[in-house]
């Protein structure tokens, strides 16, 4: 038996079952040996049925050994053993039938001889090993995510118990390595993947040639390397995955039981290869591979289906390349053979009906029968109807089902479909998950949240369209709020179940914005891994008590999204207008509480319109550096002219596409707010128009004066993130207006390793005319250090930020306020704040409020960093801004907000932020030239 387990000489372990039969025959009843040959025997047909694969194997073998553990007392040293090996019968079978019982009875099995070994043990990372494989068996049939979390961390015990050089070592690393491979499947989480490739590098490495897990392992690593292929695209991973997986095969003699594992990973490489690079000799391969793979199968065979679905997709592939009819029609029969394999309650059986609707939609698109298309939004709605399911898997098909009803169907059924995508949404972008892994979804879940709402305008459902455009905007961001919610109404009715959810959401907030990050070379340090697991077990808790509370009385709602109803007071000071970008046509919904819902069409704009807008944008700020924090300063005046020169006719665009149209509907609403001022407007916007600057809508340098308008001339404006940061923000409770505010300024005239900002000690001094010495704290230069801030901030309402600021467009949670100290007070910093007495933030730094142009519905950025936190109202900068414009400001808004220390009038000059920044803004352009819009557009208003 060795001899087969080193070596694979399968004769050998044939050999063995004939004697060990022979032996039993001629051992007595009671014998004292009786039950260790019974369990050898048992071991031997496990053995040859993974040679061969032939059922009555696996069954005699679980046979004899229960007789084996029937005969042995508790207490006996073979116990443990004769346990094991039952177990390990039942997971084989497990394997093979897939029926359920098989895997519980095996994990209850396994869990008595992890038990009955001490701590200490020389056995003992065996047993752990062989728990965790139960685990393992178990997730992949269930998707349970417990199950893989045990998985990982029997393995890793396994793992670290084991001196190096034992020859069990490279097993165990393999085995931690699948698990990893498996849970990245299902959270996508990148810094899994790279477990799992150094885990089975490592196994392969201490695995010598000759060796019958040889093959096995370059499989496992092959498969790693290709599952990183599909989730960042570099060529090399599939090269050499292709690599390993042949490797594998040849080394696999026919008839070994995993040669058609080995050869179904083969073909799925090549489809995978054949779709980045188009050579027809590799799709020809995945058939070839996948088509011996299923024929070799029998159909009682657990994996029989899995082997049916990568067929079908390998012929799909071949169908969209080549445009042969039999390619699809095979497609269609093998994804429906799978289907009809996979039990209900399956986690892949999602995957297999979207694989059949997409060879649907296919078949329809080269013949154009309706019935196709009907049985695709079928498939595509069943699939995302299975809540066994994959999250990410169901919300991909409800998006197909959606999107398929919306061209072939009636508006009702793709209304229906994309409620399910807004079922689904959270558990896509999950608690559990790092915030990194949550926005690497969000692209996506925003454009299909612009097409909902644009199908629900389009059928006259506005109150719908507001409440799935809210729902799909800053989702993260909400997440965090709902976290940092009251649970006062909770606590008064139930005040434990309240001390608990407000234990665990504070425990869950503190998880989610960790820095904790994966190491390179090392599989990631053993506390890393339990802070990740234990961030998704307080996930789980949270979502478990949510539950919980939604069945009390009176708490269906709690912590729902919200109605309409309830997010219409968000616009109690003045309008909110919602813009909404689609393919299908730009509009925007004006929120007002005194009247319905109004549309306004915006058909002279069209995302492509608003795409080029931005672009052009980006364009003239790159053309200045602003990507690169370059002051304004530093530009000739030809750079300024032009760039003036571009932003004038964006602007001139905003103003007569969007701003007049939305400005001429919503006239006499505008009027209710007018009283001694200009009206409040705020803008909610979507999609590319999220990166352009409404606030300076306008004709501006006519050489008709009277032509000349713009937007301030008749409502001041504000930007929101969503409607329910605005309830968060406008229901805190109001500050004495005779109250003086504290106040910190931080100010960084000379930041190391930055350009210097000489014209910030101006700033400083504008805002000491208006400050009470008594209530204002100066951190200047090295005492701005990223501790001495966050120490500061909860002690002050208002705080003043005169800084460099960067945006970090590939990780925008990196985005920061550049202090004394490297790397600044950072984004992913600031989100693990909660402020209950914070008014106000000025953001004097260059990009506060730029974004992240790949998330435009999430509103990454340093202004709604501040907005979470708590501030109710933050002054911002959209690009960068020079030396001259900031004291300017400053000293107008203070003026404005705190009026003059020694004037008498100092409760009449009192106005509220967004006031106070129209004010300094309308002086600047006077100062400047209204013409000059680099300086005076970047100022912008957050909030309330």
């Amino acid at each position: 038996m060795e001899h087969f387990e080193q070596f694979g000489d399968w004769t050998a372990v044939d050999n063995a079952v004939q004697l060990m039969e022979e032996v039993i025959k001629l051992t007595p009843d009671g014998h004292t040996e009786e039950a260790a040959r019974l369990d050898a025997l048992g071991d031997a047909l496990r053995q040859r049925f993974e040679c061969l694969g032939k059922l009555g194997d696996i069954e005699n073998a679980i046979l004899v050994h229960q007789q084996a553990v029937d005969l042995t007392p508790d207490g006996d040293a073979g116990k443990v053993a004769f346990l094991n090996h039952l177990a390990n019968a039942l997971i084989r079978r497990f394997e093979h039938l897939g029926k359920l019982s098989d895997i519980e009875n095996a994990i209850l099995l396994h869990q008595q001889t992890a038990d009955l070994v001490p701590d200490g043990d020389s056995n003992k990372a065996a047993q752990l090993n062989h728990l965790g494989n139960a685990f393992l068996r178990r997730f992949e049939r269930l998707g349970e995510l417990k199950d893989i979390e045990n998985t990982i961390f029997l393995h890793r015990q396994a793992v670290d118990l084991t001196p190096d050089g034992h020859a069990h070592k490279g097993r165990w690393l393999a085995n931690l390595g699948n698990a990893f491979l498996r849970r990245f499947e299902h959270l996508g989480e990148l810094g899994d993947i790279e477990n799992a490739i150094f885990a089975n590098q490592q196994a392969v490495d201490l695995t010598p040639d000759g060796h019958a897990r040889k093959a096995t392992r370059l499989n496992n690593l092959g498969n790693a390397l290709f599952r990183r292929f599909q989730h960042l695209g570099k060529l090399g991973d599939i090269e050499n995955a292709i690599l390993l997986n042949q490797q594998a095969v040849n080394l696999t003699p026919d008839g070994h039981a995993d040669k058609v594992a080995l050869l179904n990973n083969l073909g799925n490489c090549f489809v995978f290869r054949f779709e980045h690079v188009h050579e027809l000799e590799d799709i020809e391969n995945a058939i070839l591979a996948n088509q011996q793979a299923v024929d070799l199968t029998p159909d009682s065979h657990a994996q029989k289906a899995t082997w049916l679905t990568n067929l079908g997709n390998a012929f799909l592939s071949r169908f969209r390349h080549l445009g042969e009819l039999r390619d699809i029609e095979n497609s269609i029969l093998v994804n429906r053979q799978a289907i009809n394999l996979t039990p209900d309650g399956h986690t892949d059986k999602a995957a297999q009906l979207s694989n059949l609707g997409a060879a649907f939609r296919s078949r329809f698109e080269h013949l154009g029968e309706l019935g196709d298309i009907m049985e695709a939004i079928l498939a595509y709605k069943q699939a995302a109807e299975n809540t066994s399911s994959n999250s990410l898997t169901r919300y991909t098909a409800a998006c197909r089902w959606a999107t398929l009803c919306s061209e072939h169907q009636s508006p009702s059924s793709a209304l229906d479909a994309y409620t399910v995508v807004l079922e689904i949404i959270p558990q896509v972008v999950w608690f559990g998950q790092t915030v990194h892994r949550r926005y690497e979804e969000l692209p996506n879940i925003g454009r299909t949240i612009n097409a909902a709402a644009a199908m629900a305008i389009s059928v006259g459902h506005l109150s719908r369209a507001v409440e799935w455009l809210e729902e799909g905007r800053s989702i993260v961001w909400k997440q965090i709020l709902q976290l940092r919610t009251p649970l006062d109404e909770l606590h008064q009715l139930y005040p434990d179940i309240a001390d608990e959810l407000s234990r665990v959401s504070l425990a869950l907030d503190d998880a989610g914005t960790s820095n904790f990050q994966f190491i390179d070379s090392q599989i990631r340090h053993k506390s890393v891994e339990e802070e990740a697991q234990n961030h998704r077990k307080l996930a789980t808790q949270y979502e478990e008590l949510l539950q919980y509370i939604r069945k009390l009385d009176g708490f269906h709602s709690f912590l729902r999204p919200k109605k309409f109803s309830e997010l219409a007071p968000a616009a109690m000071n003045g309008p909110v207008v919602i813009i909404n970008v689609h393919d299908s046509g730009c509009g925007a919904l004006v929120v007002c509480p005194s009247t319905d819902i109004i549309h306004v069409p915006l058909p002279m704009v069209s995302s492509g319109e608003a795409a080029k807008m931005h672009s052009d944008l980006i364009l003239s700020l790159q053309m200045y550096g602003d990507r690169d924090c370059k002051p304004c300063r530093n530009l000739v005046s030809q750079e300024v002219n032009i760039f003036n020169l571009n932003l004038g006719e964006i602007l001139g665009k905003l103003w007569l596409f969007v701003a007049h149209p939305i400005l001429s509907a919503v006239e006499g609403v505008l009027h209710e707010y007018a009283h001694d001022s200009l009206p409040h407007i705020t803008w909610c916007a979507t999609g590319a128009f999220a990166f352009l600057p409404l606030h300076a809508a306008g004709i501006y340098g006519s050489d008709e004066p009277m032509k000349n308008v713009d937007i301030s001339d008749f409502a001041v404006s504000s930007y929101t993130t969503t409607l329910t940061a605005m309830l968060g923000l406008g229901s805190k409770p109001k500050q004495d207006p005779t109250r003086t505010p504290n106040i910190l300024v931080v100010s960084q005239p000379a930041t190391p390793g930055q350009e210097a900002l000489p014209g910030v000690m101006k700033e400083v001094e504008a805002i000491q005319r208006y400050a009470s010495p008594d209530h204002t704290c100066y951190l200047n230069h090295d005492q701005a250090t990223v501790h001495a801030v966050l120490d500061e901030m909860s002690k002050h309402e208002i705080i003043h930020l005169a800084c460099h600021g960067i945006q970090d467009m590939r990780d925008p949670l990196r985005s920061a306020f550049k202090l004394y100290d490297e790397p600044g007070l950072e984004l992913n910093t600031l989100m693990g704040l909660s402020l209950e007495n914070a008014e106000l933030a000025v953001l004097s730094a260059c990009q506060t409020a730029t974004g992240n142009e790949n998330l435009p519905e999430e509103a990454v950025h340093l202004a709604a960093g501040m907005l979470a936190v708590g501030y109710p109202s933050v002054i911002a900068t959209m690009w960068s801004i020079g030396d001259n414009d900031p004291p300017l400001i400053a000293d107008k808004v203070y003026a404005n907000i705190l009026g003059h220390r020694n004037n008498s009038e100092y409760q009449k000059a009192k106005a509220t932020p967004a006031y106070a920044l129209h004010e300094a803004v309308k002086h600047l352009r006077e100062e400047i030239g209204e013409m000059n819009f680099m300086r005076w557009v970047p100022f912008v208003h957050f909030g309330v």
